[in-house]
């Protein structure tokens, strides 16, 4: 694992370039709506990415706190970063993540989308994704940008660039219901 400080830069770098993509795919929707497939696959790693950098934000974050629990060399599900985000165990108020069950299952609806989308499980349209994205967008505006667990001085442009494409993203969600 890199360094806590490198692992919050690459996570936020990560957010950015996802955010971009879900815009991308959001914008070609409305001709091919396959493309909400990838917009869910995109939105996932973007609060996936959020999440590793909010649990790693204090100086006593663990590299244990982000990583697959399996042993693995990689982040863990976003189902199991989520709920980290909202336990006082790991996060402080205001930067932990408050949020009802019913937010959680339309998130963890999201997540299960992406799954089916990338591993091929007889794919249909994304019912409830536009619902998921802005839930995500929700939990990504809270943890990067209004409430930042890590110090947001060191990483002003990345999260000026992430609000924007939230913008965006935003914008083309209106357009789809």
């Amino acid at each position: 694992m890199p360094s806590r400080a490198g692992r919050i830069a690459a996570s936020l770098d990560s957010v950015h370039e996802s955010l971009r993509m879900v815009q991308r795919e959001l914008s070609g929707v409305g001709e091919d709506g396959a493309r909400w497939r990838w917009a869910a696959v995109g939105m996932v790693i973007a609060l996936q990415g959020a999440l590793v950098a909010a649990l790693s934000g204090y100086e006593t974050a663990l590299d244990a706190d982000v990583e697959d629990p399996s042993g693995s060399e990689r982040f863990a599900p976003v189902s199991l970063l989520l709920r980290r985000a909202r336990s006082a165990e790991y996060l402080n108020g205001p930067e932990r993540v408050e949020m009802p069950g019913s937010v959680v299952r339309q998130i963890e609806h999201l997540v299960a989308y992406r799954n089916t989308v990338v591993h091929g499980l007889g794919v249909s349209e994304g019912e409830g994704v536009a619902k998921g994205c802005r839930k995500v967008l929700d939990v990504v505006r809270h943890v990067l940008l209004a409430h930042p667990a890590f110090d947001a001085s060191h990483h002003l442009l990345v999260c000026a660039l992430i609000s924007d494409e939230m913008a965006r993203v935003e914008r083309r969600l209106a357009e789809h219901g």
